[in-house]
């Protein structure tokens, strides 16, 4: 008889949550009875853990830390101590983490200086610590997917396709990230806790991979791994103020990712890895590196498709705008940072600004929703009744926005079919309308307060399509004096109404606002491009 069968759901979490804590080295925790301050990231510099040059290392992304220990400015001892320190206070102070293990990794980073002073440095991530969502796997670490009733029973026997292409570069793992209960929020919430935003805790901090975009917020990690199926690395990471990217499905490994909330087979919509971290410039680091290591070799549902290096436009690059989806009109602050990213664009001179209309938003919500759930949540439910585990509300919201009737076979293939069809629809759109990329919210609201993202369409129905996205921060956050909104607003449904009636400009205050910039199916490379372009001009 399993554990999960013997001890009650509440023994079980206190179980997980102890093991969890017990993770964090003993150094590294904050005093008993330490106040958080609302805006957690200060206590990253006052908690007075990291030293000048640990803070210092911590300020890089990923590809300058890599340089910083190519070049022997530090070694990866130092960079993965500091970043254990920053990790440590980000979980204190957002609960983000699943585990840390200090021990294995600073072995590692020992023997990657040891093997970079013989003259023998592996890769692009030689010496950098990388951090990765829970449900992805990493050897000899438990991967529950944020279900109480899995946790010990997910031990990985060998890392996940992409984290071996990442260990054979030189990445150092130190720890894993919290996602929430059915792997399908946009939020994180589950047996571990709420995971909260960094720059304002009494909001989220997105999800699926909220524990991702929390920690690199933090400045916890240079660089991490998440996953994304309705908008999993690109809602985090609006949420906490970071870069992340969504590519087509076919172009990642996706190999050793778990997916305990669908039937063995389904691909009725697929997810894709996605990196997360602190520049434009990771982004495409990161792509061109799996690319190299030609992972259509091992895994042949992949497109055989090298890296290919974008050549300048001889003409300007055509943003379309896209202000609204038709459904959901963004609140205040969101519209605020697109007008001011266009107005910089325009001003640069290198850019056509074109109008993008909504194209079928309520249809395409309407479709995938159906997709994610074609059991109608048999398995999540399973899980979750294992232990008794209390449900989490946004379980049941998103299972339920499937509808609850049973689908015949015909119902299903129906379902299927009008995915294709949207999909050829907006392809044709897409092209008539002369852009290059989209540039768009990532979201109606900056980060939700907690328990309240129920519209996801501005980041799922890029997965629907299937097309690579980007988010970027804009340097701007919430503030109430420019910020509230007009009492006088008429919604123009409930969706509406209800992002408008769950956003107060005051709860908000110190949120990032991010962008998101949309390419066309398959042009990685084109839609990354655009990102360091646009990203160039707005942080300029």
């Amino acid at each position: 008889m399993s554990p999960a069968a013997t001890r009650s759901a509440s023994e079980l979490t206190a179980t997980a949550r102890a093991a969890r804590d017990a993770s964090i080295p003993a150094p590294y925790r904050l005093p008993k009875g330490f106040s958080v301050p609302k805006n957690a990231t200060l206590i990253v510099e006052g908690s007075g853990l990291l030293s000048a040059a640990e803070l210092a290392l911590i300020d890089l992304d990923a590809t300058g830390l890599a340089a910083a220990i190519k070049e022997r400015a530090c070694t990866s001892v130092q960079a993965t101590t500091a970043y254990l320190k920053a990790a440590a206070l980000a979980q204190q102070a957002t609960n983000c983490l699943v585990e840390m293990f200090a021990d294995e990794a600073l072995a590692r980073a020992a023997a990657l200086d040891a093997a970079q002073a013989a003259g023998e440095p592996l890769g692009a991530l030689h010496g950098v610590p990388v951090s990765i969502k829970d449900h992805i796997d990493v050897e000899g670490h438990d991967s529950p997917s944020g279900f109480l009733g899995l946790v010990g029973r997910m031990v990985a026997a060998s890392d996940a396709h992409m984290v071996s292409v990442l260990r054979a570069a030189g990445a150092v793992f130190y720890c894993k990230t919290t996602n929430p209960q059915s792997l399908m929020h946009l939020e994180t919430e589950g047996y571990l806790g709420v995971t909260s935003c960094p720059y304002n805790t009494d909001l989220t901090a997105g999800g699926s991979s909220g524990g991702e975009g929390a920690l690199i917020g933090m400045r916890g990690s240079p660089f991490g791994i998440g996953t994304d199926i309705g908008g999993s690395v690109r809602s985090p990471a609006a949420a906490c103020g970071i870069y992340s990217f969504k590519p087509s499905v076919g172009r990642l490994p996706y190999g050793g990712c778990n997916v305990p909330i669908a039937p063995a087979g389904c691909e009725a919509i697929l997810g894709s890895h996605g990196p997360m971290g602190r520049s434009a410039r990771d982004m495409e680091m990161y792509m061109r590196l799996v690319a190299a290591s030609e992972p259509w070799r091992v895994d042949p549902t992949l497109h055989v498709k090298p890296w290919r290096e974008v050549a300048s436009m001889q003409r300007k690059l055509r943003v379309g705008v896209l202000r609204d989806d038709g459904v959901v009109l963004p609140v205040a602050p969101i519209r605020r940072a697109l007008e001011t990213a266009v107005d910089k664009l325009k001003a640069a001179g290198d850019f056509e600004i074109l109008e993008y209309t909504p194209f079928k938003s309520a249809e395409n919500w309407d479709i995938i929703s159906k997709l994610y759930w074609l059991d109608n949540g048999r398995l999540v439910y399973e899980h979750i009744g294992a232990t008794g585990e209390p449900v989490v509300p946004l379980t049941n919201w998103i299972i339920q926005q499937a509808g609850s009737v049973e689908r015949t076979k015909d119902e299903t293939y129906a379902i299927v079919a009008r995915r294709d069809a949207f999909r050829s629809e907006l392809a044709k759109y897409w092209h008539e309308q002369g852009v290059d990329v989209v540039l768009t919210p990532v979201g109606p609201s900056p980060a939700p307060q907690h328990g309240t993202a129920k519209y996801w369409n501005y980041t799922s129905y890029w997965n629907l399509a299937n097309y690579p996205a980007a988010v970027f921060p804009t340097g701007l956050f919430v503030d109430p004096a420019v910020d509230k909104e007009d009492a006088g607003f008429t919604p123009r449904n409930g969706k509406e109404k209800y992002v408008r009636d769950t956003y107060n400009a005051d709860v908000s205050v110190g949120a990032p606002l991010c962008l998101q910039v949309v390419g066309y199916l398959g042009y990685e490379e084109e839609t990354l491009d655009a990102l360091k372009r646009i990203d160039a001009v707005v942080n300029a």
